[in-house]
C-alpha cells in the first residue's frame, strides 16, 4: 500500500499517521506502539513488518508524545573525548549552551555524558534508550566509519547528526559548510604564494578531517598532513617535527585556536619570525587568537549558530518531521598578523 496523499490533485502529500501504518500492517495502533518501543507481546515477524512499513511511509512516533508516558523529556549528547573534544572546550561550551537554550524553551533538558571511545558511546546509547532516558540523540564528531550511527539506526532511535546528509544517511542532519570554507582557505594561501603547506589536525578518522584534507589536497599545493589528538601538546610536537624536517612548510593550518597558539610558540622558540618565515591559520577563532602576538588569522566556526540549528532540528524531529537537513555557513577568514606572502614573493 502506498503512503496516503491528499485528496485533491496537486495538493501536498498528507503526513502519514500511526493509524495509516497500523492499517497497512494489518495490526492495531497499540501493536505499532509496542513494536517501536520494543515491548513484549509482538512477534519478531510482526515487529519487522511494522517497522518496514513505517520506514516506507517515512513515519516515526512523536518522541514528544512518547515522553509523556515514559518519563522526563531529555535530549542525549554523548561526547567522545578521544576525538580531541578537549581542545575545543570553550567553543564546545558555546555549542552546548546554544543547543540547551533552544531546548529549554520547550521544556527539554540536555543529558550530557563524556566517554573515552565510540564503543563506550554506543553502550551508553543502548543503556539510555532501554531506560527511555532520552527522546532524541545528538551525534557529534562523526567518524568516517561510525558505529554510533549504526547503533541509533539499529535501535530506531531518533537522532540529529552533525554532518551532511550523505553521512547521516536518512537521519536528521545539521552541518557546517566546511567544504566551502576550506576552499576559501586554499584560495587564500595559494594567492599568497604558498606551495609547501602543512595541516595539523584532529584524529584522521573524523569525517571533518578527511573532508578538510580532501579540499586542501585538491588545491594544487603540496600538503603534509599530521593527525593528532587535537591537544596543544601534540600540536607543539607536530609543529617542531615539521619545522625541523627536510622540507619545512611555509604555511600551517591548525584545527583549533589552542593548537595554533602552541604552534606559534614553537616557531618562536626555533627562531622563526611569523609571518615572514611561517604563516599560521587557525580553524576556529577566540580571544586567544586575537590577543596573541602576532594575532592569529582564523577561520571562525559559528558554533553558537550551529547549536541553535541543532536545537531547532531536535524540535523538528520531536514533532515527527522527517528528512531534516540544515547547513550552517561559515563566515569569512579573519585575516590578522600571522599570515603573509611567501618569503620569495615578498622579496620580489
Amino acid at each position: 500500500m502506498a503512503p496516503p496523499s491528499a485528496d485533491s490533485p496537486g495538493s501536498p502529500a498528507r503526513r502519514p499517521t500511526i493509524t495509516d501504518v497500523a492499517r497497512a500492517a494489518g495490526v492495531s495502533i497499540a501493536v505499532v506502539s509496542y513494536a517501536f518501543n520494543g515491548r513484549p507481546g509482538v512477534s519478531a515477524a510482526t515487529r519487522e513488518r511494522v517497522l518496514r512499513i513505517a520506514e516506507e511511509y517515512r513515519w516515526r512516533p512523536s518522541a514528544a508524545a512518547r515522553s509523556m508516558h515514559t518519563g522526563p523529556r531529555a535530549v542525549g549528547l554523548v561526547v567522545n573525548s578521544s576525538d580531541g573534544a578537549a581542545a575545543y572546550a570553550s567553543s564546545f561550551l558555546d555549542f552546548v549552551t546554544a543547543t540547551q537554550d533552544v531546548l529549554a524553551e520547550h521544556g527539554y533538558a540536555l543529558l550530557l555524558q563524556i566517554v573515552d571511545s565510540a564503543e563506550a558511546a554506543v553502550a551508553t546509547y543502548q543503556k539510555w534508550w532501554a531506560e527511555r532516558r532520552f527522546d532524541v540523540m545528538i551525534v557529534t564528531d562523526v567518524l568516517t566509519e561510525d558505529p554510533r550511527l549504526e547503533a541509533v539506526r539499529r535501535m530506531r532511535a531518533p537522532a540529529v547528526v552533525l554532518g551532511p546528509p550523505d553521512v547521516a544517511q536518512g537521519l536528521a542532519s545539521v552541518w557546517l559548510d566546511e567544504e566551502e570554507a576550506y576552499a576559501r582557505v586554499a584560495t587564500y594561501l595559494v594567492g599568497l604564494g604558498h606551495r609547501e603547506v602543512a595541516a595539523v589536525t584532529a584524529p584522521a578518522g573524523l569525517h571533518r578531517t578527511r573532508l578538510r584534507m580532501d579540499v586542501l589536497d585538491g588545491a594544487g599545493v603540496s600538503v603534509t598532513h599530521v593527525a593528532t589528538n587535537a591537544t596543544a601538546e601534540e600540536a607543539a610536537v607536530a609543529t617542531r617535527r615539521l619545522l625541523t624536517g627536510p622540507t619545512p612548510p611555509s604555511f600551517i593550518v591548525y584545527d583549533s585556536d589552542q593548537m595554533a597558539i602552541a604552534g606559534l610558540d614553537v616557531a618562536r622558540r626555533l627562531g622563526l619570525e611569523v609571518p615572514w618565515d611561517l604563516s599560521i591559520l587557525a580553524a576556529g577563532d577566540s580571544a586567544l587568537c586575537r590577543l596573541a602576538t602576532p594575532s592569529i588569522t582564523a577561520l571562525p566556526h559559528p558554533l553558537t549558530e550551529l547549536g541553535s540549528a541543532v536545537g531547532q532540528a531536535v524540535l523538528a524531529v520531536l514533532d515527527g518531521q522527517a528528512g531534516i537537513s540544515r547547513v550552517v555557513p561559515i563566515g569569512g577568514i579573519a585575516i590578522r598578523g600571522s599570515t603573509g606572502p611567501h618569503a620569495r614573493i615578498a622579496t620580489e
